[in-house]
């Protein structure tokens, strides 16, 4: 995932208090991002975004499971990294920057999240939700060169 890096205003390790660092950036009026790289079966990524304190988009990638989750589907998995092996990052960037990411994928939106049912979704342990394909394509049958074997 490529977003501005703006400056990294906190960082430590996963597992942490999910629910404390939204509510101390929901006080700050905070604009920036909350990324999350746990170890599961695959690294996971996983993005949330603030624009002036309220939480506005989330997405979640795992690169070795080919698998990419935007908007509200992305939450649960974003709230079960938090309790993942990792580590986090808050980073922040101008309300502006924050915009022109929205504007760009607005797949990333989610609708309006009310604080209380955060805790609802954020699980007690991380559960690893990636898995691999059943079936995994060669590197000549993924550029249609299958015969070649």
């Amino acid at each position: 995932m490529n977003f501005p890096v703006g400056s990294v205003v906190g960082s430590g390790p996963c597992p942490f208090d999910l629910m404390s660092t939204i509510k101390s950036l929901q006080d700050k009026h905070f604009n920036g991002y909350i990324i999350l790289a746990v170890r599961g079966s695959f690294i996971e990524e996983g993005v949330l975004f603030f624009r002036e304190g309220v939480i506005t988009a989330c997405v979640v990638e795992c690169l070795g499971a080919d698998k990419l989750v935007k908007g509200n589907d992305s939450m649960s998995y974003f709230a079960n990294q938090s309790k993942g092996d990792g580590f986090s990052q808050v980073v922040s960037l101008t309300r502006s920057q924050v915009d022109l990411i929205l504007a760009f994928d607005e797949k990333l939106l989610l609708d309006k999240i009310d604080l209380k049912d955060i805790p609802k979704i954020i699980p007690s342990v991380f559960v690893p939700t990636f898995s691999k394909a059943a079936e995994q394509k060669s590197a000549l049958e993924a550029y249609g060169l299958g015969d070649l074997k």
